[in-house]
C-alpha cells in the first residue's frame, strides 16, 4: 500500500516492515494451522469414503493456513471497522456481530470501561514528508491523564514489529505536530477467541525502534529502485543526489 500526498507516493509502515523475516513464527503458526485441519477432519482418516480422501485430506491441509489467514484478516478488519464507528459516533454494535468480531469489540469495551479514556481522534493519516513513509495510526486518546497513540491488534500475541509500527507513527506524528507532540504509544491488544483485552504501554521502545525503523526504511529505498510517483527520495538514490 502507497499514500500519496502533494501528488507525491510514499511508501507505508507497513510496506516497510515486510521487509522483515517473520519466517520462523510463520512456520510455526502454519503448521498448527496444518494440524488443526487435520484435527477437525479426523473422521476422513478414520473412514475414508475412497482411496485418495486421505491423500486430498493432507493436500488440503498444507494450504489450511491460508484460509486461516483470510478469515483472521476480515475479523481483524470487522473488528477495527466498530471501534472506528463506536469512538467516532458512540454507537455500540456488540449483538450485530459474528462471534469472533463480537468477542474482540467486547473485549474493547470492557478495558475502555475500567479507564478513563477521552478518545480525540480515530484512523490518523500520518506523512513523514522529512523521511519518506507515511501510515494510519488506529487512534489517539488521553488515558488515564496520559495521552497516547493507539494501534488496535486482533492478534494472539504483541509482536516486535508493532514497537516499530508505532515508534514509526509516533515520529511521523511529532513531525507533522510539533505543537501537539504525543510522548506516549500503546497497542491495545484485543483477543477475538477469550475476549480478553490487553493494554501494553510501549512507549519506553520508541527512541530505540525509531532508529531501527528509520534504518529499515534506508534499506527499503537502497534494496532496489523503487517506482514510487514524484518520491524525491528515490530520486535522489537513484540519480546519485544522496
Amino acid at each position: 500500500m502507497a499514500y500519496i500526498r502533494n501528488n507525491i507516493e510514499y511508501p507505508s509502515v507497513t510496506t516497510i516492515l515486510g521487509l522483515l523475516d517473520k519466517s520462523g513464527a510463520l512456520t510455526w503458526w502454519a503448521s498448527g494451522c496444518a494440524v488443526d485441519f487435520i484435527k477437525e477432519n479426523i473422521e476422513i482418516i478414520k473412514n475414508p469414503e475412497s482411496p485418495h480422501a486421505i491423500d486430498q485430506l493432507f493436500k488440503d491441509a498444507k494450504g489450511a493456513f491460508t484460509k486461516t489467514s483470510e478469515k483472521a484478516l476480515d475479523v481483524g478488519t470487522q473488528v477495527h471497522n466498530a471501534i472506528e464507528k463506536y469512538i467516532k459516533t458512540g454507537k455500540d454494535l456488540s449483538g450485530e456481530l459474528s462471534e469472533g468480531v463480537q468477542n474482540g469489540f467486547l473485549a474493547f469495551l470492557e478495558w475502555e470501561s475500567k479507564n478513563h479514556v477521552v478518545w480525540e481522534k480515530s484512523e490518523v493519516e500520518i506523512v513523514s514528508t522529512k523521511y519518506g513513509y507515511a501510515g494510519t495510526a488506529d487512534a489517539i486518546a488521553v488515558i488515564n491523564g496520559h495521552r497516547y497513540l493507539i494501534d488496535f491488534k486482533t492478534s494472539k500475541a504483541v509482536y516486535d514489529e508493532y514497537r516499530m509500527q508505532l515508534a514509526a507513527y509516533l515520529l511521523g506524528w511529532n513531525e507533522e505536530n510539533p505543537n501537539e507532540k504525543i510522548d506516549n504509544a500503546a497497542v491495545l491488544r484485543l483477543d477475538k477467541e477469550t475476549g480478553e483485552p490487553e493494554f501494553r504501554d510501549l512507549s519506553k521502545d520508541i527512541i530505540d525502534k525509531s532508529r531501527a525503523f528509520l534504518k529499515l526504511l534506508d534499506f527499503y529505498y537502497f534494496e532496489k529502485k523503487r517506482k514510487l510517483k514524484n518520491n524525491p527520495f528515490v530520486k535522489a538514490i537513484w540519480e546519485g543526489v544522496a
